[in-house]
C-alpha cells in the first residue's frame, strides 16, 4: 500500500510540474484573474483568449504576462467601447484625466485620481442603468 501511496503522490508532484511548466503563473495569480473575468460578465475562457491575444499582440511570451493585468485592460477597454457607443464619448481620448490599469498580479488595480474618477462618474451617471453592460458595472465597481 505504500508504493501506491507514493505512486500517487509522486504521480500528483509530476502533474503540478508539468502545469506549471505550461502556464508560469501562480494559482492566486490565476484566482484573481479568474474572478475579475467572472465580475466582467466573462469566463476563464475568455480570460486565457484575451492572454492569447495580448501575447500575440505585444510579442511578449507567457512567462512575462500578467493575467490580471490582461483581465483588468481588457476590462477597461470593453467598457470604454460600450461607454463610447452609449455616450460618444471616448473615456480614454475624450477625458482630461483618465483610468488606467496597474499591474501588479493578483494585487492588480485600476489606478486613477480623484478628478479623473469624478469625470468618469459624470460620464457614467448620463447611461441609463439598464443600458449599462456587465463590463460598464465593473467598472463602476472598481472605481468604488
Amino acid at each position: 500500500m505504500v508504493k501506491m501511496e507514493n505512486q500517487t503522490e509522486n504521480l500528483d508532484y509530476e502533474i503540478e510540474r508539468f502545469q506549471a511548466s505550461l502556464i508560469p503563473f501562480g494559482y492566486l495569480d490565476i484566482k484573481a484573474a479568474v474572478e475579475t473575468a467572472i465580475e466582467g460578465g466573462h469566463d476563464g475562457e475568455w480570460l486565457a483568449e484575451e492572454i492569447n491575444r495580448w501575447i500575440e499582440n505585444t510579442g511578449m511570451t507567457m512567462e512575462n504576462v500578467d493575467p490580471n493585468f490582461v483581465a483588468y485592460d481588457s476590462l477597461l477597454q470593453e467598457a470604454r467601447s460600450d461607454i463610447e457607443e452609449l455616450t460618444e464619448i471616448d473615456i480614454l481620448n475624450d477625458t482630461e484625466n483618465q483610468v488606467d490599469v496597474y499591474g501588479n498580479y493578483m494585487c492588480t488595480t485600476l489606478d486613477y485620481s480623484e478628478e479623473a474618477k469624478e469625470e468618469l462618474e459624470k460620464i457614467l451617471k448620463d447611461i441609463e442603468e439598464d443600458d449599462k453592460t456587465l463590463a460598464i458595472k465593473w467598472l463602476e465597481s472598481e472605481l468604488g
